[in-house]
């Protein structure tokens, strides 16, 4: 997907609401690039990746069967290509654990590793958000982490 211009690749188990969130992402003016299948190739260090031509422009949902992405919201909703910049998998179990300063996860495609963000389809917020959310907060380096660690700083009136 590109998803507010960054290469997001969707993985999970089957049936865990892949198609569902690249259906969410439509309805909010993102593009698909492939569904279920995608191939990668790397241009000078640059992973992208490309739909098969038998899929082009087809997205399918256990609900609603075979979709033409193009026909429903438009000839902009699918790209046949895109560089990769994330990858977010989706995943049942939800983490008991509450870590303030979260690890970064990586996910690896032909030997590179990109950021991966893993997303619980158990919590109560959209997928959507959670995800527009990380890619605005990778967007701007930003790191709540580092904002807490000065925290203690910031209150005795000490600059670092």
């Amino acid at each position: 997907m590109n998803v507010a211009g960054y290469g997001v690749l969707i993985i999970g188990s089957p049936a865990i609401g892949k198609s569902s969130l690249a259906l969410e992402l439509l309805s909010h003016q993102h593009q698909l690039i492939a569904d279920d299948v995608i191939d990668f190739y790397d241009t000078d260090n640059i992973i992208c990746g490309h739909c098969p031509p038998l899929l082009s422009g087809l997205l399918h949902t256990r609900e609603l069967g075979l979709i033409s992405v193009t026909n429903v919201f438009g000839d902009q909703a699918w790209q046949s290509e895109y560089p990769l910049n994330y990858v977010v998998e989706l995943t049942e179990h939800h983490d008991t654990n509450i870590d303030l300063f979260l690890e970064r996860q990586f996910y690896t495609v032909l030997d590179k590793a990109f950021p991966r963000l893993i997303l619980s389809i158990s919590t109560p917020i959209s997928l959507s958000s959670r995800l527009l959310c990380w890619l605005k907060m990778q967007e701007n380096a930003y790191s709540a982490d580092n904002q807490l660690q000065q925290h203690p700083f910031t209150l005795l009136g000490i600059t670092t």
